[in-house]
């Protein structure tokens, strides 16, 4: 059994690291079933044999003590007739006493068979208990195994997904988007940069026109004033 606990160990861990195992964990625990369904093959056949033998020797016990029994009731009959004077005292006398070893003899191996029947009787309950752990085992590693299937498929999926991320190299990526930002923002301080020429510009522009409008409303209302002087006006 200490192969199938060393596969459930293997079993307990985490489901990314059970498939980097050298060991596939699922082909083992399948192969420690088969080994525990063929232990319980030969157990069932052991306890199929140990009850013939306790049912065999259960009759055979059962035959000398009725055999033993039928030895007595003929003694006693021999006995009976010769009180009856139907035969000679002597002779019934030394057949019944005949009778009477047999009997013991019979009462002796019925006795032999019982207790060899009990011995299997034994084995038997022995057995069964092994049988019923075995069947016990087998069922919550089957479970066990179904779960491990499922926790194995998983971390095949996510080891294929982790590859596929490794293969996109993530830090490169993240690095030309650092880049990229980088040179949006240069490019938005130049646009802003230059839209504060354009308005530094428009503005010294707007100065220059407003003092040239000053400058000829001057002009004009002197001009008005030398026609009025000269009376041009």
């Amino acid at each position: 059994m200490s192969l199938l606990k060393r596969i459930f160990k293997i079993g307990q861990a985490e489901a990314h690291s059970v498939i980097e195992k050298l060991e596939d964990p699922v082909k083992l625990t399948e192969q420690g079933i088969r080994d525990l369904k063929k232990h319980l093959k030969e157990a069932l056949e052991a306890l199929a044999e140990v009850k013939a033998s306790m049912i065999r020797f259960q009759r055979e016990a059962d035959a000398e003590k009725n055999r033993a029994a039928g030895y007595m009731r003929k003694a006693e009959e021999l006995l009976r007739k010769a009180s009856q004077g139907e035969i000679s005292t002597q002779e019934a006398e030394s057949l019944a006493a005949d009778l009477v070893g047999k009997s013991e003899a019979a009462e002796e191996r019925a006795k032999r068979l019982f207790q060899e029947a009990e011995t299997q009787r034994s084995l038997a309950t022995k057995l069964q208990i092994k049988v019923n752990d075995l069947k016990t085992q087998i069922a919550k590693y089957e479970a066990e195994l179904k779960s491990l299937k499922a926790r194995a498929a998983t971390a095949r999926a996510v080891k294929k997904v982790n590859k596929q991320l490794c293969k996109t190299d993530p830090s490169g990526t993240i690095e030309m988007l650092e880049r990229m930002k980088t040179k949006v923002e240069q490019e938005e301080s130049l646009a802003e940069a230059y839209g504060e020429l354009v308005e530094s510009e428009r503005s010294t522009e707007e100065k220059v026109d407003e003092l040239l409008k000053k400058g000829s409303s001057s002009s004009n209302a002197k001009l008005e004033e030398l026609k009025k002087k000269v009376g041009l006006v």
